[in-house]
């Protein structure tokens, strides 16, 4: 079962941690909504031995003019390490992985209909990459160029409603009560500037939040 913002709403709850601490020593209130629209992919190709999922979320806090897109990509590779030299002889086969995962933020434009049915966004991001050669242990890191993207999703579902309250109690020292509203319709699209094309699936969203903190 996919489930909706399940990237964003970590930086959500941080915001929401870190608001009331301007509002003063002792209470603190925060709230706010933002619209989202994030999709994933994903590929196997068990002859070449290649896996590979990415996810990209874009989202545009109540009030801002900016929107924020947060990108990430994992791509294995299996490979042979040792014994390719002697087909005729797997006494001597090790095998191994090179896998490669990439990450990078940017500023976004992003664009939701009002119902809903669908949304567009489009980033330059600046990405970073780590590599990984099982077979000889060697690791690398690099700042790659800025990677255009742009996502294109369609509502495939009618309208999901979730909300949720949550409390934190210390007698005599702090308390906090949040509660978080999220409306939010299935979608299938494409992303453009990943190798391509890919086809994702995705969610097309608004979640408001709010949180009231005394200690």
């Amino acid at each position: 079962m996919r489930t909706f913002l399940t990237v964003p709403m970590a930086g959500l709850l941080v915001l929401a941690v870190a608001a009331p601490v301007a509002a003063g020593p002792n209470v603190g209130n925060y709230s706010s909504s933002v619209t989202i629209a994030q999709a994933d992919w994903g590929s196997f190709d068990k002859e070449a031995g290649s896996y590979s999922y990415g996810y990209l979320a874009v989202s545009q806090e109540q009030g801002s003019s900016d929107a924020l897109a947060e990108f990430n990509q994992y791509i294995e590779q299996n490979v042979q390490c040792t014994g390719a030299e002697t087909p005729d002889d797997p006494s001597d086969d090790m095998f191994g992985t090179i896998s490669t995962n990439r990450w990078g933020f940017g500023s976004a434009t992003l664009s939701v209909d009002g119902k809903l049915a669908s949304a567009t966004a489009s980033s330059v991001l600046y990405v970073e990459q780590d590599r990984f050669d099982s077979c000889t242990g060697e690791s690398s890191y690099d700042e790659l160029p800025a990677l255009e993207i742009a996502l294109d999703l369609t509502a495939t579902s009618g309208t999901i409603r979730e909300s949720g309250r949550g409390s934190f109690h210390l007698p005599g020292e702090f308390n906090s009560h949040s509660s978080y509203k999220a409306t939010y319709r299935m979608a299938e699209g494409s992303i453009d500037g990943v190798e391509g094309a890919e086809s994702v699936f995705g969610q097309i969203g608004k979640v408001s939040w709010s949180e009231h903190t005394n200690g």
